[in-house]
C-alpha cells in the first residue's frame, strides 16, 4: 500500500484517531512492529510466534501479561496514567479479550507514536486515539526512567 491508501485504512480502523489529526513519521516496512518500536528496536519484529523475535525472559504467548513481561525486562514497571512525566519513557499496552494487541511509546513533547503493523510509523495526541475494534484500548501504562 502507498501511504494515501494507509491514510484511508487509518480513518477506516481508528475513527478517533482521524479526528483528532495524526503525522505519519516513519515509511511502512516490515522489518519491525508496534512492539519492537516501544522497545526501541528498528531491526527486528517481536512477535510471539515461533521464528520471530521474543525476549527469552518472557513467556511466548499473546497474553496481556506476556507482554507486560517483555517491558518489564527492559525496566519498565506499571504507572497510574499516560500522563508526561518528566525524567521518564512511557509505553501504552492495548488490548482486547485478555490478548495484547499493540504497544505505543510516548514522546518527551507528550505525543505518542505507533507503528500500524506493515503500515507506518504515526505520531498521535493519545494513547486513545487508536482505541476500538482494532485494538481494543489501553489497558496497561508503563514507565522507566530514562537514560
Amino acid at each position: 500500500m502507498d501511504i494515501c491508501e494507509w491514510r484511508q485504512t487509518l480513518a477506516a480502523l481508528f475513527p478517533r484517531l482521524a479526528r483528532e489529526g495524526y503525522k505519519i513519521v516513519g515509511e511502512p516496512t516490515k522489518q519491525y512492529n508496534c512492539i519492537a518500536y516501544a522497545a526501541d528496536d528498528t531491526n527486528e519484529w517481536w512477535e510471539f510466534t515461533e521464528g520471530r523475535y521474543w525476549p527469552n525472559y518472557a513467556t511466548r504467548a499473546q497474553r496481556m501479561e506476556s507482554l507486560v513481561e517483555v517491558f518489564t525486562g527492559l525496566d519498565y514497571k506499571p504507572c497510574d496514567n499516560s500522563g508526561l512525566e518528566s525524567g521518564y519513557d512511557k509505553v501504552a499496552l492495548y488490548g482486547l479479550q485478555g490478548r495484547y494487541t499493540h504497544a505505543a511509546l510516548q514522546t518527551p513533547t507528550g505525543r505518542w507514536r505507533s507503528k500500524i503493523g506493515r503500515g507506518p510509523l504515526i505520531e498521535h495526541l493519545s494513547p486513545e486515539s487508536l482505541a476500538g475494534e482494532e485494538y481494543g484500548n489501553p489497558t496497561i501504562y508503563m514507565r522507566r526512567l530514562r537514560g
